[in-house]
């Protein structure tokens, strides 16, 4: 019989929004969903930080979370003790999305092709501007491109380049292109990925799943159990044997 309601074991994971997709499909599986409960919360690199952070100074539930190896790296130099990466996910690269259907023409091909496509929009949809990679790195390329100051007709932000796509259906009809990473877009039946960003403007970002051990104490006796399970799903997560079911959803 399975437990139920607060008996059941409870894995709190923080996530780049890079890895929902992954993640998701991994803990709707039969194997895991039976043995625990996963709030998880999936956000920009930044943020994902930022509130691990917040959980390991306020001794608040946090078993895993996936980052970038630098942020993974100064995670661990705040918190040696707590902090242990269990391996990588692979990459993901960031890139162009158009609506499936749209019959017009984006050519990114080329610095000069992509600065002139992105000219013509309607309007340029894009992840958080500071606190995503992806989102970073376009603010570097727009403004290397001089498009960063009136450049393009209009340019929406939101939190994560799963935001960004997620909006293209509202823009159809108009010339409207969406910045995410490639793994941003498999839940989305609305969109097509058409490439990453021309060279030398290239991005792919490495993602690690990070284990957070818990304090000392009564607290971590009470949360032996959930502390493993959390180790036996990271370690799935990041395992070299699923690289292809990784691949298929956009990592490289």
């Amino acid at each position: 019989m399975k437990p139920s309601g607060s008996a059941r074991l409870q894995v709190h994971i923080f996530s780049a929004g890079a890895a929902r997709v992954w993640i998701e499909q991994t803990l709707s599986a039969p194997d895991w969903s039976d043995r625990a409960n996963y709030p998880a919360r999936y956000a920009a690199l930044q943020s994902t930080l930022t509130e691990v952070n917040r959980c390991l100074s306020q001794q608040l539930p946090c078993h895993l979370t996936v980052l970038t190896p630098d942020a993974a790296r100064t995670l661990q130099a705040s918190w040696p003790d707590r902090v242990e990466c269990l391996g990588s996910l692979g990459r993901a690269a960031t890139g162009w999305v158009v609506l499936a259907h749209d019959p017009q023409h984006y050519d990114i091909s080329s610095p000069a092709a992509l600065s002139q496509t992105l000219r013509g929009l309607g309007v340029l949809l894009v992840p958080d501007l500071q606190a995503s990679s992806g989102g970073r790195h376009l603010d570097q390329v727009l403004h290397q491109l001089q498009l960063a100051e009136g450049g393009i007709q209009s340019m929406r932000s939101f939190p994560g380049g799963a935001q960004a796509v997620a909006a293209l259906a509202a823009h159809a009809g108009t010339r409207v292109m969406a910045c995410a990473q490639s793994t941003e877009i498999q839940d989305a039946d609305h969109a097509r990925y058409l490439g990453p960003f021309p060279a030398p403007y290239g991005l792919s970002t490495e993602y690690v799943v990070v284990l957070v051990r818990p304090l000392s104490g009564p607290l971590a006796a009470q949360d032996v159990a959930g502390f493993e399970l959390a180790r036996k799903v990271g370690l799935y997560l990041c395992d070299p044997r699923l690289h292809a079911q990784r691949r298929q959803l956009g990592f490289e």
